[in-house]
């Protein structure tokens, strides 16, 4: 029978990114729910951006993602323009064990924050499929990327957000 469950559309999934998106309230459902994230310590954090607080920048990766290396140096350079008071960016690892990660860090070492997102589920939750994954939430809302994004567009994106220039890197 065509158009049965196992046909067609409903074959595709095509709903697996709107339910993450509502999850997330990145469609209009109410605000965003808080990331739920550890430190490298394994202390909880919850990642929010409430009324008043600072846009908040969060960019997944991990240690095995090729363009995740040549990209956070490149967002830590940026980002050394935002008055964290206005714009909070946050490194996030997806899945990794934190003494991998902070092996990872003394070999590749960037000036973000660093929080773990233990077994991706604040990852997948987002909707990524993909590394590096960014979301910028701001009192606009959420949006999000997938993909390498270049020195020069984190400069501009930043600056949107009210960033200044930044400091050149040393």
């Amino acid at each position: 029978m065509v158009g049965g469950p196992r046909d067609g559309v409903l074959k595709m999934r095509w709903w697996r990114p709107l339910v993450c998106a509502v999850g997330l309230g990145l469609l209009g459902a109410g605000p965003p729910a808080p990331i739920e994230l550890r430190t490298l310590a394994g202390e909880p954090v919850r990642v929010t951006r409430g009324p008043g607080e600072p846009d908040v920048v969060i960019h997944f990766w991990a240690s095995w993602c090729t363009e995740c290396e040549h990209e956070l140096p490149s967002l830590a350079d940026a980002a050394r323009a935002c008055d964290p008071a206005r714009v909070r960016v946050v490194a996030v690892n997806v899945g990794e064990a934190p003494a991998l990660v902070k092996t990872y860090l003394a070999e590749h070492p960037f000036r973000l924050p660093v929080l773990l997102d233990p077994g991706g589920r604040a990852w997948r939750n987002a909707g990524f499929f993909g590394l590096p994954s960014n979301l910028l939430w701001t009192a606009q809302g959420v949006t999000s990327s997938v993909g390498q994004t270049s020195a020069e567009r984190w400069r501009a994106q930043l600056a949107a957000l009210g960033c200044g220039e930044a400091p050149l890197a040393r």
